[in-house]
């Protein structure tokens, strides 16, 4: 699955919620990563591709699954907010705000 979508600080987000109950050495032995790839996320130096993301989801423990959802969906929403302003013709941005709303609501 594709997770170009997730912002880097989400990414960066996703990883704190992990290491708030595993050590730096245990959560890169779970990601399939070194231990310095998870420093250099926790200190900002570099960002978890698509693959690590993926992987973070899989190992989520059922305490973590909150957390980490609504940091993704804080994400979405902040882009969609972003590209509601970005229009400046009030007809085609009450336009996008309908398609959004519709999209949801047929789940």
């Amino acid at each position: 699955m594709s997770f170009h979508w997730v912002s880097r600080e989400a990414r960066l987000k996703i990883i704190d919620v992990l290491l708030s109950s595993r050590s730096i050495k245990q959560l890169a032995s779970e990601l399939g990563v070194s231990p310095t790839a998870v420093r250099k996320y926790v200190y900002r130096r570099a960002y978890p591709d698509d693959e690590v993301i993926s992987r973070a989801l899989s190992i989520l423990a059922p305490y973590e699954k909150e957390k980490v959802y609504e940091v993704l969906v804080e994400d979405i929403l902040s882009s969609v907010k972003t590209l509601i302003t970005m229009i400046d013709d009030p007809r085609l941005r009450e336009k996008a705000r309908e398609r959004i709303v519709e999209s949801v609501a047929g789940e």
